[in-house]
């Protein structure tokens, strides 16, 4: 009987022990889980500004290029100095 109970004290605490091991182990699993994917959303939050202030500048650059060439067109013509400043 005391050989029966020792062993069924073994067998829990070998549960006891393995079930501690899984739950920390998820837990740890989790929280690299968890810092990845903080580090992914950061770098794709920098990669979104990347792209908004490339697509910015080539508004600016294409703006800027519509300007010209309405000045251009607009100093052809004679017009006066008025629509220039209004352009601007």
């Amino acid at each position: 009987m005391r050989r029966k109970e020792q062993d069924r004290i073994a067998r829990m605490d070998a549960d006891f022990q393995r079930r501690k091991e899984l739950a920390e182990y998820s837990m740890r699993r989790e929280e690299r889980l968890k810092a990845a994917e903080e580090r992914t959303a950061k770098k794709r939050l920098k990669r979104q500004k990347k792209k908004q202030r490339k697509r910015e500048k080539k508004s600016v650059t294409n703006a800027d290029g519509e300007q010209k060439k309405k000045e251009e067109s607009s100093d052809e013509e004679g017009d006066s100095d008025d629509e220039e400043v209004a352009a601007k």
